[in-house]
């Protein structure tokens, strides 16, 4: 009986190291903002939104994308949402450009709007793009989140 629970330790300690080998410490992708677009009206409560995005893999190995999920929102209020599973496979040390369709709330929409009409437009608007990048295979999914302020040069 030892040797039986031995060797299933065994086996397991093997398979444990093995999928550490497997799974190297990967770095987070980078993501830019190249463009956006307003796409033909779907409905009177809904517009999507394209937003071109440049993925930079700052990993020596390719990494094939099952899916990407991600949301924007814009001062704190969940703007646009989406899910793409038609991503190609990001090449090792390169940018790969990815078009995402967003889905815009009207609802959401009229909300931001009221946060503006109450508390009054400044020279700029803070913004959240989250997204997580599901990875085929052993990787585990990437969180991407960037915070940041787009100026608004707004002429008085």
């Amino acid at each position: 009986m030892n040797k039986i629970l031995s060797l299933v330790s065994l086996c397991f300690f093997m398979m444990m190291v093995g999928c550490t080998a497997l799974n190297p410490t990967l770095q987070n992708p980078d993501v830019k903002l190249m463009g956006l677009r307003v796409l033909p009206s779907q409905g009177i409560f809904q517009r999507t939104i394209a937003l071109d995005l440049s993925i930079y893999n700052p990993n020596k190995q390719e990494l094939s994308v099952r899916s990407i999920d991600y949301a924007i929102e814009i001062e704190t209020i969940k703007l646009l949402k989406g899910t793409n599973t038609q991503v190609p496979a990001l090449k090792g040390l390169a940018e790969t450009p990815v078009t995402m369709e967003f889905s815009v709330d009207i609802i959401q929409a009229m909300r931001l709007l009221e946060h503006f009409s109450r508390n009054g437009v400044g020279d700029k608007v803070n913004y959240n793009f989250a997204a997580v990048i599901d990875f085929s295979a052993w990787l585990p999914a990437m969180h991407v989140d960037k915070k940041g302020a787009l100026p608004l040069n707004l002429q008085k």
